[in-house]
C-alpha cells in the first residue's frame, strides 16, 4: 500500500514537472530554433541557384540591349555618311579630367586611332580630338581646353570658338557688322583643314557687341555635358583632315 502510494506521488511529482516545463518554455520555438540553421542553408542553397539562373538571364538580357544601344548609337553618329572618307571608331569614355579637360577612351592605335582624328558624340556633335594615342586607348584634348581653337561657321560667317578650360567655350572673332543672335547655332568651318565642316559646336549664349571693338564675341552653350556622355565616335578621316 505504501509502494503504491509512493508511487502515485513519484508520478503526479513528473506529470507536475512536465505541465512545469510546458508551461515555462515554448517547445515550438525551441524546434523552429533548432531547425533554423538547417532551414536557413536549405534557403541559401534555393536562393543561390536561383540567383545564378536569374543573373544568366539578366546577363542575356543586358547583352541583347547593349547590341541595340550600340546599333543605336552608330546610327544616330551615321549622320557623316555623306562624307565617304570618313569611317567611325566606336569607343567608350574610360575617366573625365576635368583640370586639363580632357578625356581618357578605350580605344587606341590597334584600332586604328591616331592624334588629330576628331571625336563625335549622337547627332554629329565634336566634342574635340585625340592629343595622345596608345595601344588600347587615347588621350582626347575637349574644345573646352585652354587656348584651344576651332575655326566655326555661324550662318555662313567664319569665326573662332576658343576653349577657356573648365569646360568652357567662347566665340571669338565675329565680325562687328554681321548679325549675331541668341541661340544661332554654330557648326565647324573646313577653313582651318583641322575638322570637316558641318559638325556641331554648340549654340550662341549672350552674344556682346561692343561699338568701339571690330569683333562681336558670345558664350557657346554646348549641348550636352561632358559628365553624363559614356559612348562616342572617333572620326577616322583621310582626306579632310590635314596631319
Amino acid at each position: 500500500m505504501k509502494i503504491f502510494t509512493k508511487r502515485k506521488i513519484l508520478v503526479f511529482f513528473l506529470l507536475l514537472v512536465i505541465f512545469f516545463i510546458l508551461n515555462f518554455f515554448n517547445v515550438k520555438e525551441f524546434f523552429y530554433s533548432f531547425s533554423e540553421d538547417i532551414q536557413t542553408k536549405l534557403w541559401k542553397v534555393n536562393s543561390n541557384c536561383e540567383l545564378i539562373e536569374n543573373q544568366k538571364i539578366i546577363s542575356l538580357i543586358a547583352e541583347n540591349e547593349e547590341l541595340k544601344e550600340e546599333n543605336t548609337f552608330l546610327r544616330e553618329s551615321l549622320g557623316l555618311k555623306n562624307y565617304p572618307e570618313i569611317s567611325l571608331i566606336s569607343g567608350r569614355i574610360i575617366s573625365k579630367d576635368y583640370i586639363s579637360d580632357s578625356i581618357l577612351i578605350n580605344t587606341g592605335s590597334k584600332d586604328g586611332v591616331k592624334v588629330g582624328f576628331p571625336v563625335v558624340i549622337n547627332n554629329n556633335i565634336l566634342i574635340g580630338r585625340v592629343s595622345e594615342v596608345y595601344d588600347n586607348y587615347s588621350r582626347v584634348k575637349l574644345l573646352s581646353s585652354k587656348d584651344n581653337l576651332t575655326d566655326v561657321s555661324i550662318n555662313g560667317v567664319v569665326a573662332l570658338a576658343k576653349g577657356k578650360g573648365s569646360e568652357l567655350i567662347s566665340l571669338e572673332m565675329f565680325p562687328h557688322d554681321k548679325d549675331l543672335k541668341e541661340g544661332d547655332l554654330i557648326l565647324t568651318s573646313s577653313l582651318g583643314g583641322n575638322y570637316p565642316a558641318g559638325l556641331v559646336i554648340g549654340k550662341v549664349k549672350n552674344p556682346k557687341k561692343i561699338d568701339s571693338e571690330p569683333f562681336q564675341f558670345s558664350e557657346i552653350e554646348k549641348p550636352y555635358n561632358i559628365f553624363s556622355i559614356d559612348r562616342l565616335n572617333v572620326l577616322k578621316v583621310t582626306t579632310i583632315f590635314n596631319d
